[in-house]
């Protein structure tokens, strides 16, 4: 079957020869976007503050071969307090429906309210205040994160948006499921934006699981480059098979990183509720 490569080569020109060639690299982009955001700094602070990062064990070369390849990175930790700050962050305040920021709700209250308003709530969205906490404002600016937008979209990385979010587990019957099961999407065609993926809670089979499409962000029918429509099981495996389909698990604080045009599906979680934080970049607009 034919397939029309849409992927762009952003590293062109750039070989990765090394684990540490690509870590020089990577110094190097650190230090180019921090002096562009602090400006007159002494060259000595830029170089110090350039190793700030809570990601030391990184793999720059994998990180940005895996994005190229397979559209999806899954090698992201984050250290302990970071993970128990936001988490209990989400806790301590209230979240809301999607598209209805007035009716507000604490996680733990959850069962209560459905009963009394005889509402589903199926996701829980914090509002941008309590997304501003200082432990997600550092993973906004964190320069691993940044150097490696920088270097896969191949250009100065814009932070778009920041959302941390429940995807809360629903009673449903099999042929929901079944039907959830089908319907796989791409958040955009853009082949400049990227995204940072960050579990709050454990995640296994039963908690809703990223599902990725392998491949799918350079792999598309000529249809699926210009209609945003869900596309089916069949349809999916069909064109990239089904090792492709892969569900994302992992404990706690476990992150991927993610190129915006891959399919993913969207499902319900069945037993646990999960708890995610999503970071999104796109690429600063080339001067005309």
């Amino acid at each position: 079957m034919m397939f029309i490569d849409v992927v762009s080569n952003p590293t062109a020109g750039i070989e990765f020869n090394s684990f540490q060639k690509g870590n020089n690299y990577l110094n190097r982009i650190r230090r180019f976007i921090l002096a562009k955001k602090i400006g007159k700094m002494k060259t000595s602070d830029i170089q110090a503050q350039s190793q700030i990062s809570i990601f030391q064990d990184i793999d720059f070369t994998e990180t940005i071969h895996s994005l190229k390849h397979n559209g999806i990175y899954q090698n992201l930790n984050l250290p302990e307090p970071i993970i128990q700050e936001i988490r209990d962050l989400a806790l301590t305040n209230t979240c809301h429906e999607p598209n209805n920021p007035q009716f507000s709700f604490n996680v733990s209250e959850k069962e209560e309210v459905m009963r009394q308003t005889g509402k589903l709530l199926v996701r829980g969205i914090y509002n941008k205040t309590i997304v501003s906490c200082p432990a997600i404002k550092k993973l906004e600016t964190d320069s691993t994160l940044l150097a490696i937008a920088a270097t896969y979209l191949n250009a100065e990385p814009i932070h778009q948006d920041t959302q941390l979010w429940w995807s809360f587990a629903v009673e449903s019957t099999l042929y929901e499921r079944r039907q959830e099961a089908q319907r796989f999407y791409q958040a955009t065609n853009n082949p400049r934006s990227l995204t940072f993926y960050f579990y709050l809670t454990d995640v296994d089979l039963c908690s809703n699981p990223h599902v990725c499409v392998l491949e799918s962000h350079r792999k598309k029918k000529l249809a699926s480059r210009f209609l945003y429509k869900d596309h089916s099981l069949r349809e999916i495996s069909q064109y990239y098979g089904y090792p492709n389909i892969t569900s994302i698990c992992g404990k706690a604080g476990f992150g991927f990183v993610e190129d915006g045009r891959c399919f993913r599906k969207k499902s319900s979680p069945s037993s646990s509720d999960r708890l995610t934080l999503e970071l999104k970049f796109t690429a600063k607009p080339r001067s005309i």
